[in-house]
C-alpha cells in the first residue's frame, strides 16, 4: 500500500500539531519509525526515527544560524541525521550553514498540506525519501 501525504490542516496548525504533523511527513517520507519526542529527549528534539533527529519550528520568523548549529552539534553526538522543518522562512546564512553542516531543511505550510526542501540536502531528500 503507498503512503499518503498528510492532510492539510485548513485552520492552521498548533506547536504541538505542528510537531505530530512532521511526523507525517517522516512517515511518508519512509522514516517509517518516526516518533513524537517524550521525556528527557524532548530536551535534544522534537522527533526521531532511527536515523534522523527532526526538529519543528513553527514559529513566526526566520529560521536562524543557531538553531542550525544546535542541531547538527546534537546529531555529531548521536550518530543521526539531523531534519529540521519550518513553517516560516529561512536565514540565507542558515540555509548555508546547513548545506555545510548535512543539516536537511523542509519548509511545511499545514494549511496548504505542502513540504519542500529548503536547502541542498532537503531538496535531495525530499526527491530520494528518508531510509531508516
Amino acid at each position: 500500500m503507498e503512503r499518503q501525504p498528510p492532510e492539510p490542516k485548513r485552520r492552521g496548525a498548533s506547536d504541538d500539531e505542528a510537531i505530530a504533523l512532521c511526523r507525517e511527513w517522516m512517515i511518508y517520507l519512509g522514516a517509517v519509525d518516526t516518533v513524537v519526542a517524550s521525556g528527557a529527549a524532548v530536551q535534544a528534539c522534537d522527533l526521531y526515527s532511527a536515523g534522523y533527529l527532526a526538529w519543528v519550528d513553527n514559529e513566526r520568523g526566520n529560521l536562524d544560524v543557531s538553531r542550525v548549529i544546535r542541531a547538527a552539534s546534537v546529531c555529531a553526538a548521536d550518530g543521526r541525521r539531523g531534519l529540521i522543518f519550518v513553517r516560516y522562512g529561512v536565514l540565507p546564512q542558515a540555509v548555508d550553514r546547513a548545506d555545510e553542516l548535512g543539516v536537511a531543511i523542509f519548509g511545511f505550510d499545514p494549511q496548504g498540506g505542502t513540504l519542500d526542501g529548503g536547502n541542498l540536502l532537503g531538496r535531495e531528500l525530499y526527491a530520494t525519501g528518508l531510509a531508516g
